[in-house]
């Protein structure tokens, strides 16, 4: 059943020293019947348009120097603008999340990285990560902290988008920059829990912050993050984190999710993708009849734009292979192929590094040798990849992946 909310706008009810009572009593009879119509017609225009929201969340800005601030704002920015303004588009409030590490230790850029979210006419909220603090403090936080304090706010804080309402955390124990450590505060826990208690059982909440709740080597929760899910106990509950520049979605429990945001602008702004091979993009959240759907949309693509194949002699090992990457893929992705016309069944599963990342980092690259050793140390294998074998050479291949929204997307040889 589609939940429907309807909307109210008769602002002067709202007014703790007025009643509806004195309006009508002060209008004349002309007045009073236009204001009859206004609050009759109001519930039904708002029956119209469902509950929801549109939140497209960027991972790890991060500009350390001025032509990176410059390409932020001139090769990212402008591409988030049109998926802003494809939401904006749909009816429903759209907003912003910046996942942390806003600027790379730059505290000058805040302001000015802050106001080019802003102008793309949407409220743009944000988390403190562990780059947002000063480092040439050392040993006082709160001090580390002031320059994001000042541009942003408070550290922690709530708002309702939707059915959902979302806590901001702070997650980064910051004694200088070499030393921090992840975990939640007291006060906040105990900040949380109160807000929590005043909720209906069955809203959903997300949890915003900057590094992950999930330990990605062994797949277990955090700590920290356990104490968290226990104060969500009865909730639908997700994270939403970014700190580690990859895309991971991990189903913790039922109804328990992480979304670990890749980074918006590559590799450090040192590759066109990250290091798990996720291209540049953002990842978008849309709540819709009360339900949640996701995707990581790629910059200056259409919404469709999933899959990047590789036909047969472009990745070693794999020489004689079509291989696929599914981009965003978690483990309810299904990948299918068709060739000639006939269903060949579910592609093989495969674990390896991004061919696009290593081409890309052993031929186009060009950056001093220390930077290149960071590029080749941090490929990271994804699980994201698939391959079939053609029965026929030449034959015609369509690919198809489903995510577990029901959603397809595919790819056909014919087209390429």
């Amino acid at each position: 059943m589609r939940r429907v909310r309807a909307r109210f706008f008769c602002y002067a009810a709202q007014h703790p020293r007025t009643s509806i009572t004195n309006i009508f009593v002060s209008l004349p009879v002309m007045r009073r019947f236009i204001a009859l119509l206004v609050l009759v017609a109001t519930p039904i225009i708002g029956w119209a348009q469902e509950s929801g929201f549109n939140l497209i969340v960027v991972g790890d800005p991060q500009p350390q120097t001025e032509a990176q601030a410059i390409s932020l704002e001139q090769d990212i920015i402008p591409h988030i603008g049109t998926i802003v303004d494809e939401y904006k588009a749909s009816g429903y409030p759209t907003a912003i999340l910046l996942t942390g590490d806003v600027v790379w230790d730059t505290m000058e850029f805040l302001p000015r990285i802050k106001h080019d979210f802003e102008a793309l006419g949407v409220p743009v909220y944000a988390v403190i990560g562990n780059h947002d603090h000063d480092r040439a403090i050392d040993g006082n936080e709160p001090l580390a902290e002031s320059h994001y304090i000042t541009t942003f706010g408070e550290r922690y804080y709530t708002f309702t988008m939707g059915d959902t309402r979302l806590y901001t955390l702070d997650n980064i124990d910051y004694t200088n920059y070499d030393n921090y450590s992840i975990g939640v505060s007291r006060e906040q826990l105990r900040w949380l829990r109160r807000e929590i208690r005043q909720l209906p059982n069955s809203q959903r909440i997300a949890i915003l912050m900057h590094a992950p709740a999930v330990d990605y080597r062994t797949g277990d929760l955090l700590p920290y993050a356990k104490r968290l899910m226990r104060l969500a106990k009865g909730h639908e509950l997700h994270f939403v984190t970014g700190h580690r520049h990859r895309h991971a979605t991990a189903d913790i429990a039922e109804d328990v999710v992480e979304h670990s945001v890749a980074q918006v602008n590559g590799n450090l702004w040192f590759a066109p993708m990250c290091s798990d091979g996720t291209p540049r993009g953002v990842f978008c959240i849309e709540e819709r009849n009360g339900e949640w759907r996701w995707q990581h949309r790629l910059l200056g693509e259409p919404a469709d734009k999933a899959l990047i194949v590789w036909q047969e002699g472009k990745v070693k090992n794999y020489e004689s292979d079509i291989i696929v990457k599914v981009i965003g893929w978690d483990a309810k992705w299904r990948v299918e192929w068709i060739e000639n016309g006939e269903m060949r069944g579910v592609m093989e599963h495969l674990e390896m590094c991004d061919p696009g990342y290593m081409h890309y980092v052993e031929n186009e690259a060009q950056y001093k040798d220390i930077i290149m050793q960071r590029l080749r140390r941090s490929a990271h294998p994804n699980k994201g990849y698939f391959r079939g074998r053609r029965t026929e050479s030449n034959s015609n291949i369509t690919i198809i992946a489903t995510d577990r929204f029901g959603r397809q997307y595919r790819w056909e040889s014919s087209a390429n």
